[in-house]
Formats: C-alpha cells, structure tokens, sequence
C-alpha cells in the first residue's frame, strides 16, 4: 500500500470519528438531562 492511500484512509477515519464521537456525546447528554442529571439507573 502506497503512502498516499495510507493519508486518503487516515483523513477520511478521523472525518468519520469528528462526525460520529459528538452525536454520541449529546445522546449521552440527552439521556442524562432526562434523568434530570441523576445517573442512569442500572
């Protein structure tokens, strides 16, 4: 594999992990404001 797939797969990771971690955080802050900041029951 040449260097420049290895800086095309590595760019468009770090695009998809940019776009995909926040959406995960305001679920987690969606769920918790639910819970009115109480931690979720287990």
């Amino acid at each position: 594999m040449d260097t420049a797939s290895m800086i095309m797969g590595a760019s468009i990771a770090s695009i998809v992990w940019l776009a995909v971690y926040p959406w995960g955080k305001l679920e987690r802050l969606k769920q918790l404001e639910e819970g009115d900041g109480s931690a979720p029951p287990q």
